[in-house]
């Protein structure tokens, strides 16, 4: 970014939308707006639902005082909010070669759905067990770009960038944490889901989610079939509220084996996680810290960050800083660009890359 010049976020959380304006100075950014709606759009619904909406109209509400001040506009979405799948990918792909292989993908796996009505990008996985390799696809529904469309009308600024939660993770962490240079683990809880992403500094290497209430209960399994000691919980086929999960004593257990899979998976050990999330709670740090073999923290993107905002503000933006992750992310250059497919929004407002 510029010095001096300015960008809004958005970022569509499971349970509300988060709006920051960041400004950019001498010594790095600066969070100088934070607010945040009550209510979460519903993107199954069609985009006409979606302007008319009760959050549509409580996000219109909180940009009326930043309207005019940001030049740019990034968004940032939960997994959920996505289409998201692993496709092949090799360097020696054409873009007309890599459509064709998401359009499969879309076609095979999710066959009632449009691939032109999507902004479709992949991201290069560079995994050490991947040969050849593979890409995550992220597919951006109409819905969704829309409302980014309204808002960056409403802002008049240049709608710039769409990431999901995990690629921007990355790159608030990398903007964060300079000084890890190891393997490492971002994990995302939100809803009823982890998603994990593995990183090595500016590369990434790996990408799974897994489903809270399945991957528990297997965990338990396996821990009731080798006799571990002091995990009594059991589940016996009852469904699990999001809640009830997190506050299982099963969740450090989990944690262990899904990471241990994707240390396998990009055949190295992984040296510390971090944890982010609206549904990462205090237990679930606990749980987590007492299991796993490695260092447990929290992901705190405002860590290397200043602020204008008035105390009451910045005592909420440090209560939730770790679900902010993705609002940072968003406002940074990406550490690894995606590489942008195809895209049903207007020419003057196709996302581009901002300059460093």
């Amino acid at each position: 970014m510029l010095i001096g010049s300015t960008i809004a976020t958005l970022y569509f959380d499971s349970y509300r939308t988060y709006c920051a304006l960041f400004e950019s100075h001498e010594n790095g950014l600066a969070l100088t707006y934070l607010n945040a709606t009550s209510q979460a759009f519903d993107w199954t619904r069609p985009l006409t639902e979606a302007l008319d909406s009760p959050a549509m109209l409580e996000l219109e509400e909180i940009l009326r005082p930043i309207a005019g001040k940001a030049r740019a506009l990034g968004i940032a979405m939960t997994m959920e909010s996505v289409l998201s799948h692993q496709i092949p990918y090799s360097n020696t792909l054409t873009t007309d070669e890599l459509r064709r292989i998401v359009r499969l993908e879309v076609s095979e796996h999710l066959p009632t759905y449009d691939p032109s009505q999507f902004l479709a990008t992949i991201y290069p996985l560079y995994g050490f067990a991947s040969n050849p390799f593979t890409a995550m696809s992220v597919l951006v529904s109409r819905t969704i770009t829309g409302v980014a469309e309204h808002a960056s009308t409403l802002l008049g600024a240049d709608l710039q960038r769409f990431v999901s939660a995990q690629t921007s993770a990355h790159t608030a962490f990398v903007h964060s944490y300079p000084e890890e240079r190891s393997v490492t683990a971002l994990c995302s809880v939100q809803h009823g889901f982890m998603d994990i992403s593995i990183v090595r500094n500016s590369v990434l290497l790996h990408t799974v989610t897994v489903s809270l209430e399945e991957a528990l209960q297997q965990a338990l399994l396996n821990a009731s079939e080798k006799n571990v000691s002091g995990n009594s919980a059991t589940v016996s086929g009852a469904m699990l509220s999001d809640d009830e999960i997190l506050l299982n004593n099963g969740f450090g257990l989990m944690c262990s084996e899904v990471l241990a899979e994707a240390s396998e998976a990009v055949q190295s050990a992984i040296d510390n996680v971090y944890f982010f999330g609206a549904d990462f709670t205090k237990t679930a740090f606990d749980e987590a810290t007492a299991v796993l073999s490695m260092p447990v923290k929290r992901l705190n993107p405002l860590r290397r960050m200043s602020t204008t905002l008035d105390s009451r503000l910045q005592e909420y933006a440090s209560r939730v800083a770790h679900i902010l992750v993705p609002s940072v992310g968003a406002a940074l250059p990406e550490i690894q660009a995606g590489i942008i497919l195809s895209s049903h929004l207007p020419p003057h407002r196709q996302p581009h890359r901002m300059s460093a």
